[in-house]
């Protein structure tokens, strides 16, 4: 006896990777949309490529990522891909809505379930005298208790969700800086680094352990045990002052540069050890207290390319600072 059953066959999905090769090579398109002179591949992109981007990304789609999140996930090739948040972030850059929404417009038509009809002769169907009607029957109960199964199983052990905002201890504010970003620790695994594309966090699980940092932000170890289904809680991050004064110093218009010489010589630490990187990342220049001051107080162009990237405190003065220059 010919017994016609169905079956459900699922084409091969295409590898992760070369998906997300694919919108990399979308998003530097994009960018070259309005800058021509950038070079076609994201990872042959360097310092001032990497910046124009974490800029055009900010005003584009209102987040960004690290500048150290990007010579850890473009310039060198991770076994994982990077948190669906920040994939989502760049499928938005290109015009879409998500990343699935990128998955689902290049995976193509191809990779849906197709139900075919196929021929089986069981002979031992005749003999248990088992009808079509039977078999399809006896399928769809088998199904429908798996799925029962597997609904409450995973249902019983859902983790709580929980949702951190950051406030401004000084304004009362949601902080925004386009430079925040957490490190995440997980027992002992190295730290994840995540950029923060708002002034909020969420996720689930019983633990919260991070520590949260941002370039005019003091850093902060947040520690949580979280009970119950969910959890909400607003944070306050104490202003980096100095970080600040920084950065005003290297953009802005001052006459009185024997008053900023004061300034910055009562904020500085005598031992202090000024991080000059270059661009690439690959050089790195050390100044003295006097000749950090020197740089920062020549009235030229070149100040105004002085970027604060980090910062460190003995007592109440800057001890450490790292910096870059255009």
């Amino acid at each position: 006896m010919v017994n016609t059953i169905v079956v459900s066959l699922f084409g091969l999905k295409k590898s992760d990777r070369i998906l997300f090769d694919l919108l990399k090579e979308k998003v530097a398109e994009k960018l070259r949309e309005e800058y021509p002179e950038v070079s076609n591949s994201m990872q042959d992109w360097k310092g001032d490529e990497i910046a124009l981007f974490r800029e055009d990304l900010q005003n584009k789609v209102h987040g960004t990522v690290s500048e150290k999140w990007y010579y850890t996930h473009i310039k060198n090739e991770q076994e994982k891909l990077p948190r669906v948040d920040t994939l989502n972030l760049f499928a938005q850059y290109i015009g879409l809505n998500s990343w699935n929404a990128f998955l689902y417009e290049h995976v193509g038509e191809e990779q849906q379930d197709e139900v075919v009809e196929t021929e089986i002769y069981d002979p031992s169907w005749k003999k248990q005298g088992l009808s079509k009607r039977s078999y399809l029957l006896f399928f769809l109960v088998g199904f429908s208790i798996v799925s029962i199964v597997l609904y409450f199983s995973f249902r019983t052990v859902e983790e709580p969700r929980y949702s951190i905002c950051f406030i401004d201890k000084h304004t009362h504010l949601p902080v925004i800086d386009s430079f925040l970003e957490i490190q995440v620790n997980i027992g002992d695994e190295t730290p994840k680094f995540i950029p923060v594309t708002s002034s909020c966090v969420s996720g689930t699980g019983n633990l919260v352990d991070f520590i949260v940092k941002g370039r005019f932000y003091k850093p902060l170890h947040v520690k949580r045990k979280i009970s119950g289904n969910s959890y909400e809680e607003a944070i306050y991050l104490e202003p980096d002052d100095y970080s600040m004064i920084l950065h005003l110093f290297a953009n802005s218009q001052v006459e009185d540069w024997k008053e900023r010489r004061n300034q910055l010589s009562e904020m500085l630490h005598d031992n202090l050890k000024a991080y000059e990187i270059s661009k690439d990342g690959f050089t790195i220049d050390v100044l003295s207290k006097d000749e950090f001051i020197n740089k920062m107080t020549l009235p030229t162009k070149v100040l105004k390319k002085v970027a604060i990237v980090y910062t460190e405190y003995e007592g109440d003065q800057m001890s450490i600072i790292r910096f870059t220059q255009e």
